[in-house]
């Protein structure tokens, strides 16, 4: 049995060969992202492409492979780890649950009324090639605190490969000034039978407020509805997204999934490193709480180790050793949901599998406040 890796720019192929096999019973990609947490960055290892081949499955290959990954990913410097998983598979490699999904229909009649709102003037195109770095300029700026969402680089992201599933192809709009200036684009499915919209994004400065844009762009996917004829748009956004709020005022239905076990798992691979890009992000975050004063200490244990951070002042230093104070006892897993705001504070106290040692809720609250993490579905791998 042995295990090879192939490099493929930010793609890592690894495959797992027996003897008397002329080909690998089994494989994976490691591929390498930029994920935000707040403002800070980390480096994320993107899984996909897992394979084994059918006479090959059920004999333990792929658990094999994927523990050695682990390892791998680990000796590589990944901070943290993503995957869009089948149910019960992952979470024995200490993947959990951390993307929720969100799905917001307007209905058509109630989109149209937008079109009495729209006004100005604006050129309307396909997203070309040239158009792309001012997009991608405009999704980094739109996305720079929102956590799990992934940095964009030309040079990876040249255009939208699919619309909100994999295999679905994309149509694509942008909208200008006379000038030539981006003002907004949008990315929905190539279907003749409703209108699915999978990424919006709106340029927000002092000399364009977004409401200008909104109700042109609602009345455009409301004109789509109206061509097709399909009752309602939907939108596949978060709902702490601008233009999801905006469209709330025509009445929407939500659809929000929490998965247990599979879609949008993440895990934690270098925990003190991780912790240590963290750091100011954290900093920024007491501040915001009315913390900024606030001293003392949080040791967490999890199965990756000992973790402290020394607060003095609303400073954050970050050890490996254990420290006097308040202490949180939880699995990697957990302390990833929790630092992500995929789960509460409160929530992961109440997990019976977590043990806390002095009143740690508050201090909690202000690190880690619950929210919606979210990666866009051109990012899915």
């Amino acid at each position: 049995m042995k295990i090879t890796t192939s490099d493929e720019g930010r793609a890592h192929k690894r495959e797992m060969w027996i003897e008397g096999e002329e080909k690998p019973v089994c494989n994976l990609w490691v591929i390498d992202f930029t994920m935000r947490v707040g403002t800070t960055v980390v480096r994320m290892a993107g899984i996909g492409g897992v394979h084994t081949e059918r006479e090959h499955r059920m004999k333990g290959y792929m658990r094999h492979l994927f523990e050695d990954t682990v390892h791998y990913m680990i000796a590589e410097g990944y901070d943290i780890s993503m995957l869009f998983g089948i149910e019960n598979f992952y979470t024995k490699f200490g993947y959990a649950a951390g993307l929720a999904s969100f799905e917001c229909k307007v209905k058509t009649r109630d989109a149209e009324v937008a079109g009495e709102q729209a006004g100005g003037t604006y050129i309307t195109r396909p997203i070309g090639e040239a158009d792309m770095p001012a997009v991608l300029d405009l999704y980094n700026a739109n996305n720079a605190m929102r956590v799990c969402s992934v940095v964009r680089a030309p040079e990876d992201f040249t255009k939208f490969e699919k619309g909100t599933w994999y295999g679905t192809r994309p149509d694509t709009q942008l909208w200008e000034d006379a000038n030539g200036k981006l003002l907004a684009y949008a990315v929905w499915d190539h279907f003749d039978k409703a209108v699915k919209v999978a990424e919006v994004e709106v340029r927000d400065d002092a000399a364009l407020p977004c409401n200008d844009l909104f109700p042109a762009l609602l009345s455009f996917f409301a004109a789509q509805a109206v061509e097709k004829r399909c009752e309602d748009v939907q939108l596949f956004i978060p709902p702490d997204h601008p233009f999801a709020e905006y469209v709330q005022r025509f009445g929407a239905e939500w659809m929000v999934t929490y998965p247990r076990y599979g879609s949008g798992m993440l895990r934690l691979l270098n925990q003190q490193p991780f912790f240590e890009k963290l750091a100011p992000e954290l900093e920024r975050r007491l501040a915001l709480a009315h913390s900024a004063g606030y001293t003392g200490t949080l040791t967490f244990q999890t199965d990756l180790g000992t973790l402290a951070l020394i607060i003095n002042r609303g400073s954050i230093a970050v050890t490996g050793k254990a420290s006097d104070g308040l202490r949180l006892e939880l699995s990697q897993d957990k302390l990833t949901q929790l630092v992500i705001g995929y789960r509460s504070a409160r929530d992961v106290l109440n997990d019976p599998q977590v043990t806390a040692h002095g009143d740690v809720l508050p201090l909690l609250n202000a690190l880690f406040p619950q929210g919606q993490p979210y990666i866009w579905v051109a990012d899915h791998f």
